[in-house]
């Protein structure tokens, strides 16, 4: 209405027309087009390279209650010394949003399917996960030798229920903290034996974490202990103990940033985690502290 009556082109005509269409969709027992549930939908489709591209178009409502569950979790966070947080609008809502889902699921509120609560499921091959040495080389003959056998069988890759493949720095990042359950296969991949499903990182070793770290040991994250996952400095799939001297309390974004990356963490005297950057952020790789630990700058 104010479009209409403002600008060169403003007149009674239009303002009455406006008024007209106003009148009818508030006299009209159907919701206007913002709040129309029938017109919501939701598109989540694999592309090519393996990632998910995700559209949508919800009522005013579900769109309030997205971006209210977002806003706390897609906060800038500076780092420590004052600089500002490198991600785009973007990357913060996505990263938001990849904590929101984890927080779901975690929660147990999704209710069961086939008696199970609904969760990541990722299937690897066990000496794949410990060892991954050479692991295209011995894929790309087990491909050439039989070419009809399905990808699981293929050496160094894991595989996940929706999205399929995943590579084998990603399914140890994943085995960090969770809930393992083994599975003994034949020769033909038939199950044999259904292990124990166990935690790699106990309920009581994280309350621990969560005292000594306090929330993201990064230097200069301190993201919430909510927020966190346990890590382990030697892989639990390469034999590394779940105990709190190889254990640290991470984010999202640093967890992936130290199994993508050259970070190395090492456990300081003082039994907290000490954090060595990669040589193109400090060529003498000296180590940091971990965040709870770093001293106050001086005003």
């Amino acid at each position: 209405l104010l479009f209409a009556a403002t600008g060169p082109t403003a007149n009674t005509d239009a303002v009455r027309a406006v008024i007209a269409r106003l009148e009818r969709a508030f006299e009209s027992d159907d919701p206007p087009p913002s709040e129309d549930t029938e017109l919501n939908e939701f598109h989540a489709s694999k592309t090519l390279n393996g990632r998910v591209a995700v559209k949508g178009d919800l009522d005013a409502v579900t769109g309030e209650m997205l971006l209210s569950a977002l806003s706390g979790l897609s906060k800038p966070r500076p780092a420590q010394d004052g600089t500002k947080d490198p991600r785009t609008p973007g990357q913060r809502r996505a990263d938001g949003f990849t904590e929101l889902l984890r927080r779901y699921l975690d929660s147990g509120i999704a209710g069961e399917e086939g008696g199970e609560r609904p969760h990541v499921s990722l299937h690897v091959n066990a000496k794949d996960l410990a060892d991954h040495t050479d692991c295209s080389a011995r894929a790309q003959q087990d491909a050439a030798a039989s070419p009809d056998d399905s990808l699981f069988a293929v050496d160094g890759v894991a595989w996940t229920e929706w999205m399929g493949p995943l590579s084998i720095t990603a399914a140890r990042l994943l085995s960090c903290d969770s809930i393992v359950t083994p599975i003994v296969l034949d020769g033909n991949g038939a199950p044999l034996d259904l292990g124990v499903s166990t935690r790699t990182v106990t309920k009581r070793q994280r309350k621990a974490l969560v005292a000594r770290d306090r929330g993201c040991a990064f230097p200069g994250c301190g993201a919430p202990p909510s927020w966190c996952e346990g890590h382990h400095i030697i892989h639990w799939s390469a034999g590394g103990p779940s105990d709190m001297g190889n254990l640290v309390l991470l984010c999202g974004f640093h967890h992936r940033l130290l199994h993508h990356s050259d970070w190395e963490i090492e456990m300081g005297a003082d039994r907290h985690p000490m954090f060595i950057p990669p040589r193109q952020v400090d060529w003498e790789r000296k180590p940091i502290p971990a965040h709870n630990r770093a001293r106050p700058r001086a005003s």
